[in-house]
């Protein structure tokens, strides 16, 4: 594996228009992972805000991103099954740069739950909140 950080593409199960994850910035013993928000990205409203509804998709994707970076780029098929407890605290805005930082808490068999947060890049905390996946 090439060292950190690497594009996150080869490892996303998702394809464009809807990869929005950038780069993978930490695998161990957590995980970190970029986004740019681009013009394009379709959770744009007009005044280029990004819908607050794709925040659980964004920590997904980084999710899945890492985990297949972890596996030697082996893509493992699952599904984000419950978001909650997410806190929203300041918008995220077409051309912000974004870090989510991972968290894996209590692991068991094929489900995980994940805490994150999203910051842009000058630290300033946009969400946290915990999602769970499921790996089939």
């Amino acid at each position: 594996m090439n060292s950190i950080p690497i594009p996150a593409a080869p490892f996303l199960p998702h394809k464009p228009p809807m990869a929005m994850i950038d780069s993978i910035l930490e695998i161990r013993p957590n995980g970190r992972a970029t986004a740019h928000i681009r013009p394009d990205n379709r959770f744009l409203n007009s005044d280029g805000i990004l819908d607050r509804t794709v925040v659980p998709e964004l920590v997904g994707q980084a999710t899945a991103a890492i985990n297949t970076c972890r596996n030697q780029g082996v893509v493992a098929q699952g599904f984000l099954a419950l978001a909650r407890d997410i806190q929203f605290f300041h918008d995220i805005h077409v051309n912000d740069d974004i870090v989510i930082n991972l968290k894996e808490e209590s692991p068991v068999d094929n489900w995980g739950v994940i805490t994150f947060d999203i910051q842009t890049a000058n630290n300033t905390l946009c969400a946290q909140g915990e999602i769970s996946v499921c790996l089939l």
